[in-house]
């Protein structure tokens, strides 16, 4: 082996700890690379091919009224449109005994389930659905507790429970389970779809058009819409899909964009302490440049001998990233199709990530030491070799050495503690940038998910309702009102008329020109809706057709307060509404709601005094009262034969929004701990080369009576004031940037959060800091009390 390879690995074998600190820095930038696109490119990659796979439609269409099969092929015949497949879809209730609770669910059926079309549900174990015999979709057994193969499940039919067997799993690519799905499906023969839902045809379509774009699709929908017009039905709400994208890759993208940036952030870190390792092992070996030089060594030879080393830890980092990275990168993806409802993939190894991260666990190292190797092989020789170490005999001359020299009213070993800490500027700068930007991500992370919770709780308060109860037809006002009021636990309540429309801006015509609103009558001056208006004003009892408009919709149309819309009302028409205020608020399909005074909207929809959707104020807010509230009333309104077809808590909607949130604050969380464990390495490394700089200083401590307890002191000390110092910078960085990060992750998730800073994430930081910088300070501590006094004032 050549004489100067010999002493590369004499080197990182001599100094184990600083060369295991280097190799798990870099691994954990690699490795964080590693994961996050490895999981990235399998989650979207898995979920183009199960979307292609189930044949997607190009736009998905719920109905408000119920087609044949003699409408569907009528629609068939529009030319805008190439084929439409009928779908049909039911609420229901269902328990798995005879005496347990009711649960909210919903059945699904198809006219031959082996010769689905478009959107196919697959069937993972078990056969099809046969008379008295049902499916359960297969990521609803674990959410919702549903029966596996074998179980009976009881189906509510006129009030009474009637069994039906479950004989197969399947899975649908529109079902989700638990926290973006609520309740669970069953898939049933379409004779027992009529029987239980006690309706016949269809209420959902699946369209195609020959040829497939945006602009087409949508073209499609208003022809269909037309046609459905003229024999008393329309579209409810639609969706227009991709052939190819899945339907929520935007947001995955997204979200994947968000990780990748922090990876970046962690690979970043780990340059830093590869940079302040190579600085450190140059200025100690100085003198053996300068000797290797005089005995004849090139320039070349000596950079290409460190630069060895250098590439040394990236192989060795390697190891042990690539491996961890693929695991990791495989759970990920794993985990975030199992949210999804999507088939996992079989654990695989990409090639272009393994080539990625050879290419960043060998170059980042290489790049970020080149500097501190071409500073050092540039002293002259006689220079080199007549010192011990760059930067030697400059402490006391910078005005931070002055004025810690200026502190007299401490302890020696704190003083001294104080002074060594600062000793090596750059060192230091590197030191703590690692761990303020670990820092700032974890306080910004935190914030975040402090900020989406506040919104949430806004967003709820201002709506109000603990209970929501929809009728199966239209109820008087005046009658509905003071029964549910006489009811137990029941503050005050009130009646909500809900329409779904078509908006447009005046003039507007052709593909694109209409949107989708959920138009929402509410009293004018209610005690539950308090919205969050983020332009005009709330709505006057005196308005006649004013309107307060989502501020996405608003966005999207173009349009801002006293700005006009025409608003296409079934079995009404066009109307022409003038926007009065903008609210923020995250209910309806893509935040498309809209809010009129009830009287206004009723006597355009000509129902006055009617309305069919109920919004109920408890006495508290728990969940217990609130479920307590509404058990009661479903129970008291069946006694009445006004049948509740759908009926929510408030607080359940509140905890599902939160949990759907809170899986992208872990991910993010993740990476910020993955970025404090390489600041806290960065901050051991530190350490370790103070100690290796500092045995003969160590020895005239010990020589003079210093205990191995004032030795250890010492180091601790060094890396606590590392630590408090970057909490100290961390606090502007963090809570300065939080708002853009807020900002920006809510434009990514489509989700616009208002900022609301965590303070008390500020003290767990702090906490977490400390901890980190005991730890840290543990090993280089332990290492500096375990040398002699004759083993540093002998070391060269």
């Amino acid at each position: 082996m050549n004489t100067s390879f010999k002493k590369v690995w004499r080197d990182l074998w001599r100094n184990k700890g600083r060369t295991f600190m280097v190799i798990m820095s870099i691994s954990v930038g690699v490795m964080a690379v590693g994961m996050v696109v490895s999981g990235n490119i399998l989650t979207l990659g898995q979920m183009s091919r199960s979307h292609v796979e189930s044949n997607p439609s190009h736009g998905m269409l719920w109905l408000s009224g119920i087609v044949d099969e003699g409408i569907i092929r009528g629609l068939e015949r529009i030319p805008s449109v190439k084929d439409v497949e009928g779908r049909s879809e039911s609420s229901i209730h269902w328990k798995t005994t005879p005496d347990g609770e009711w649960q909210d669910g919903h059945i699904l059926t198809y006219a031959d389930y082996e010769s689905q079309v478009y959107e196919r549900v697959t069937l993972k174990e078990g056969v099809w659905p046969e008379s008295k015999q049902i499916g359960v979709e297969a990521a609803h057994i674990d959410s919702y507790s549903a029966p596996g193969i074998g179980g009976t499940v009881y189906f509510e039919i006129n009030e009474h429970p009637h069994a039906y067997t479950v004989n197969g799993m399947m899975r649908s690519p529109w079902e989700w389970p638990t926290p973006f799905g609520d309740e669970a499906a069953f898939y049933v023969t379409q004779k027992d779809f009529t029987r239980i839902a006690g309706w016949y045809g269809f209420n959902k379509l699946l369209v195609t058009v020959p040829e497939y774009s945006a602009d087409n699709v949508e073209q499609a929908i208003d022809d269909i819409d037309d046609k459905l017009k003229d024999q008393g039905r329309s579209i409810g709400y639609y969706e227009v899909l991709h052939p190819e994208d899945h339907y929520l890759q935007d947001m995955i993208n997204g979200v994947g964009m968000v990780l990748t940036v922090m990876a970046i952030a962690s690979l970043g870190l780990s340059v830093m302490l590869v940079i302040n390792t190579i600085n450190a092992l140059i200025a100690q070996q100085i003198p053996q440049i300068g000797i290797m030089k005089a005995v004849g060594s090139t320039r070349r030879q000596i950079m290409s001998m460190y630069l060895s080393a250098i590439a040394v830890y990236g192989l060795l980092s390697l190891v042990i990233a690539v491996p961890i990275g693929a695991y990791a990168g495989n759970a990920m993806a794993k985990w975030m199709l199992y949210l999804l409802n999507v088939p996992a993939t079989p654990f695989e190894i990409l090639p272009n990530v393994l080539l990625l991260q050879v290419s960043v666990g060998l170059l980042t190292p290489l790049l970020a030491g080149l500097y501190p190797v071409l500073q050092g092989v540039a002293i002259p020789t006689a220079n080199a070799i007549s010192q011990s170490g760059l930067g030697r005999g400059q402490y006391g001359r910078r005005l931070i050495d002055r004025l810690i020299s200026g502190i007299r009213s401490i302890p020696v070993m704190a003083a001294l503690s104080l002074r060594n800490t600062f000793r090596r500027p750059g060192r230091v700068i590197l030191t703590l940038l690692t761990l303020t930007v670990s820092g700032a991500f974890f306080i910004m992370v935190y914030s975040t998910q402090y900020s989406f919770e506040h919104t949430l709780d806004n967003i709820f308060a201002g709506f109000g309702y603990e209970v929501e109860l929809d009728f199966e037809y239209l109820q008087r006002i005046d009658e509905v009102i003071p029964m549910i009021e006489s009811r137990p636990n029941v503050k005050n309540a009130e009646m909500w008329v809900f329409r779904t429309a078509d908006a447009k801006v005046p003039g507007a015509e052709g593909p694109g020109s209409k949107y989708e609103v959920f138009v929402r009558g509410v009293p004018s001056e209610s005690p539950i809706f308090k919205p969050q208006l983020t332009a005009g004003r709330m709505l006057d009892p005196e308005d006649d057709r004013a309107i307060l408009l989502n501020q996405k919709l608003a966005g999207k149309m173009g349009v801002g307060v006293g700005d006009e819309i025409i608003i296409d009302l079934p079995d009404v028409g066009e109307t022409s509404w003038i926007i009065v205020g903008l609210v923020f608020d995250l209910n309806g399909r893509d935040q498309n709601t809209a809010f009129a005074n009830i009287e206004t909207l009723n006597l355009a929809l000509r129902n006055v005094g009617k309305a069919a959707v109920a919004m109920v104020q408890g006495t508290d807010q728990s969940l217990e009262t609130q479920q307590a509230i509404e058990a009661d009333l479903i129970n008291f309104f069946k006694a009445k034969r006004m049948e509740i077809e759908y009926s929510d808590v408030a607080i359940e909607d509140r905890n599902n929004a939160s949990a759907q949130f809170s899986i992208l604050t872990q991910l993010l969380m993740m990476m910020t701990i993955l970025m404090a464990v390489v600041g806290s390495m960065g901050l051991s490394g530190t350490l370790s080369i103070n100690v290796i700089e500092r045995r003969r200083e160590i020895g005239v401590m010990r020589a003079v009576g210093a205990s191995s307890r004032d030795v250890s002191f010492v180091f601790t000390g060094e890396g606590l004031m590392l630590g408090l110092t970057s909490w100290i910078f961390a606090l502007p960085v963090g809570l300065g940037a939080g708002p853009a990060f807020v900002a920006a992750l809510g434009k990514v998730i489509d989700f616009p959060a208002e900022y609301y800073p965590a303070t008390h994430g500020v003290w767990i930081w702090l906490g977490i800091v400390i901890m980190l910088s005991i730890i840290a300070s543990w090993i280089p501590a332990r290492r500096a009390t375990r040398i002699s006094v004759n083993e540093s004032l002998a070391y060269e």
